[in-house]
C-alpha cells in the first residue's frame, strides 16, 4: 500500500506549475505521522488497541523524486521530526506504562454539550431520534396539475418548424428508434447493400464506378393534375414571362434537364456533398429519370463524370432553388475533384422564384411540399421528412442497411417529378386569356404584377381591367388600380388614367399616390389650378388626422406644400386666391 500526494513546483517567474503526485511508502508515513501526533499531544479520536509492528532495520527517511522540491510545512514537519527507529514500544499491558493523559477534546466535548443545553439546541442524531418515534402527519395530496396549454409563441414556433421541415430532437430520435436493426452477420454478409435493396445497376465497375436507377415514364403518366407528356407544350414565351428571363424565350422542353439533388447538409462549402444527384429528361417516347447515388465518398468522381457528360447534351437545367443551392453546391463538387464543367453555357430555369411570383401573395409558404400540395395537388404516402435524409445517408454508411435509404430515393423521384408537372401547369394557365387559368383572385393580381413589372403595359391594361370588372370592393383592388393608372401613363390614355386615379381615391380617399398623381395632371394637363389645389390642400388633411404634426414633416407632406405654395402663387397671378 502507497500514499500518493501532491506537490507544487515554483517555477523561476513564480508561477504554480502542474500539480504532480509523489507515491511514498505507506508503512513509513504511517510511522511518522504517528510521531508527529505524539510530539503535539494529538489524537485522532480512536485510541489504538494494538501496537503498531516496528522494523528491526532503521528507516532512512525516503528521499523524493530529484526533480520535486517540497515547500508545504507539513512535509517539512514530517522530515524534521524527532524519530528514534530503535526506541522501545511500551504498551498498555507494560509494567512500566504510565497511566493515560487525559484526552485534549474532553474539555470540548463538555463545554458543547453545556452550551446545547442552555440554548434549547439539539443534535442531529437527537432530532432524527425524535422523528422516528414521533412521525409527522401525513400531508393532503396536491391538486393534480392541469394540462399545460401551449402559449401563442410556442405554437408559432411549431407552425414554423412544420413549415421548414425541422423535427424536435425527441422527434428526430424517435424516428430513428423505429428504423429495422441490423445484426453483425447481416452486415458482414452485405444482405441489406444498396445493390441488394434498390433495383438498379453499378455504372462503371467496382474500383470506379456508383449506382445508378433508372426509371422510364409513359407520357402519359399523371404527376398530380398533369401528366408528364403536357410539358413538351409548354411555350417558350410563357416560360420566359413567369422567369422574368429574355434568355428562355428558344426554351425546348426537349432539351431541358430536370436536376435535384439530395445532399449530407445545408451549409454548403467543400464540407457539403452530393450523394444523391437526380437528372430527369425527355426521350423520343418516354421520361428518363436517372438517379446517381454513390454508396461511399469514393464513387463521388464517376458520378461527376456522368454527369458532366449528361449537362453538355442539353441546353436548358430546371431546378427548384438550384440557382441559389444545387448548382453552386455541384460546381463547388466539380472543382474539387478536378472535372471541366462550364455550367455557364447553360440556361437555368429556376422554378421557385417563378412560384413565388405566381402564388406568394395568397400561399405564403412557397416550399416545394407546400406547392404540391395546394396547385398540384400531389399528396405523397412514406415519404421521408427532409431533414432526416442526410442522416439515413450516413447510417447507411455506417451500417450497410439501405432500407431506410427506400423512403429518401422515393423522396428524390417525387421532387424531380413535380418540376415537370409545374413547368407544364404554369405555361398552361397562362396560355388562357386575361389570366383566366388562376382561380384565385391574388394569383391573378400576380399575373397583373408580372406584366407591370416586365413593362408590358398592354398586357397591364388589359389584365387589369379584366380584374376590376371582376372583383369588387376588395382591398387587391387598390394596388391593381395604381397599376392601371401608371400604364395608361406611359400609354399616354390620360382620360383613361384620370378616371383609375379618380377611382381609386373614391374607393380608397386619402391615398397619397392618387392625389400626387391627380394634382399633377391637372395643374399641368388640363389646367384646373383650383382642383389641383384642392386635391393638395385634402391629402396634407389626411397626413395631419391619420399621421399627426409629425406626418406633416415627411417627405411627401413636403412635395404637397411645395406643389401647393407654386399653385396658389399661379392662381394669384390668374386673378388673385380662392377660397375653397
Amino acid at each position: 500500500m502507497a500514499l500518493w500526494v501532491q506537490d507544487w513546483e515554483i517555477s523561476p517567474r513564480h508561477t504554480p506549475a502542474p500539480r504532480k503526485l509523489i507515491k511514498y511508502p505507506m508503512s513509513n508515513m504511517k510511522k511518522k505521522l504517528d510521531a508527529l501526533r505524539d510530539l503535539h499531544g494529538l489524537t485522532t479520536g480512536a485510541k489504538l488497541k494494538t501496537p503498531p509492528q516496528v522494523d528491526d532495520e532503521p528507516h532512512e527517511p525516503h528521499e523524493p523524486h530529484e526533480s520535486h522540491e517540497f515547500h508545504e510545512p507539513v512535509y517539512e514537519a514530517l522530515h524534521e521530526a524527532p524519530w528514534d527507529d530503535e526506541s522501545e514500544y511500551i504498551g498498555e499491558d507494560s509494567p512500566e506504562a504510565s497511566p493515560a493523559p487525559a484526552s485534549p477534546a474532553q474539555p470540548t466535548i463538555t463545554k458543547l454539550a453545556d452550551l446545547l443545553q442552555s440554548k434549547g439546541l439539539k443534535t442531529g442524531s437527537d432530532w432524527q431520534t425524535e422523528r422516528a418515534a414521533n412521525p409527522a402527519p401525513a400531508r393532503k395530496p396536491r391538486r393534480e396539475a392541469r394540462p399545460a396549454t401551449p402559449t401563442k409563441g410556442a405554437n408559432r414556433l411549431r407552425d414554423m418548424t412544420d413549415r421548414l421541415g425541422v423535427a424536435p430532437d425527441h422527434e428526430f430520435e424517435a424516428h430513428f428508434a423505429q428504423q429495422p436493426l441490423i445484426t453483425q452477420e447481416e452486415r458482414e454478409a452485405g444482405t441489406y447493400k444498396l445493390e441488394r435493396v434498390v433495383p438498379g445497376e453499378i455504372h462503371g465497375d467496382d474500383e470506379f464506378g456508383f449506382y445508378l436507377i433508372r426509371h422510364d415514364y409513359p407520357l402519359e403518366h399523371r404527376q398530380g393534375i398533369v401528366e408528364l407528356g403536357s410539358a413538351l407544350q409548354s411555350q417558350s414565351k410563357h416560360i420566359a414571362f413567369s422567369a422574368c428571363d429574355p434568355a428562355l424565350e428558344d426554351f425546348d422542353p426537349r432539351t431541358a434537364c430536370f436536376i435535384d439533388t439530395e445532399t449530407t447538409g445545408l451549409s454548403g462549402g467543400t464540407g457539403t456533398v452530393a450523394f444523391l444527384v437526380g437528372v430527369g429528361y425527355f426521350t423520343e417516347d418516354s421520361f428518363r429519370l436517372d438517379q446517381c447515388i454513390m454508396r461511399d465518398f469514393d464513387d463521388e468522381e464517376p458520378m461527376l463524370q456522368y454527369l458532366a457528360e449528361l449537362f453538355n447534351r442539353h441546353e436548358t437545367l430546371v431546378s427548384y432553388n438550384g440557382k441559389s443551392f444545387d448548382l453552386p453546391l455541384l460546381r463547388t463538387r466539380f472543382i474539387q475533384n478536378r472535372i471541366h464543367f462550364r455550367d455557364d453555357k447553360l440556361k437555368h430555369l429556376d422554378l421557385v422564384h417563378a412560384a413565388r411570383r405566381f402564388w406568394k401573395k395568397r400561399l405564403k409558404d412557397c416550399s416545394l411540399g407546400n406547392i404540391e400540395r395546394e396547385i398540384l395537388s400531389i399528396h405523397r404516402e412514406g415519404d421521408v421528412p427532409s431533414y432526416l435524409i442526410p442522416q439515413l445517408w450516413f447510417n447507411y454508411l455506417e451500417q450497410q442497411d439501405a432500407r431506410p435509404l427506400e423512403g429518401v430515393i422515393y423522396h428524390h423521384e417525387m421532387d424531380i417529378l413535380s418540376l415537370v408537372s409545374l413547368t407544364a401547369w404554369m405555361s398552361q394557365c397562362l396560355d388562357a386569356p386575361t389570366g383566366q387559368g388562376f382561380e384565385h383572385v391574388e394569383d391573378k393580381l400576380s399575373v397583373v404584377r408580372i406584366h407591370f413589372r416586365q413593362k408590358n403595359y398592354d398586357e397591364v391594361l388589359v389584365h387589369a381591367r379584366a380584374f376590376l370588372e371582376e372583383v369588387e370592393a376588395s382591398p387587391l383592388c387598390r394596388e391593381c388600380l395604381e397599376m392601371l393608372g401608371y400604364a395608361c401613363k406611359r400609354r399616354a390614355l390620360w382620360e383613361d388614367m384620370q378616371q383609375a386615379w379618380e377611382s381609386l381615391l373614391e374607393g380608397f380617399p386619402g391615398d397619397p399616390v392618387a392625389s400626387h398623381e391627380l394634382a399633377k395632371h391637372h395643374e399641368h394637363r388640363t389646367r384646373d389650378l383650383p382642383t389641383a389645389s384642392r386635391l393638395c390642400k385634402e391629402a396634407l388633411t389626411h397626413y395631419a388626422t391619420t399621421l399627426g404634426s409629425a406626418g406633416l414633416e415627411g417627405p411627401e407632406a413636403r412635395a404637397f406644400r411645395k406643389r401647393l405654395e407654386r399653385i396658389e402663387k399661379k392662381l394669384q397671378k390668374h386673378g388673385g386666391e380662392l377660397e375653397f
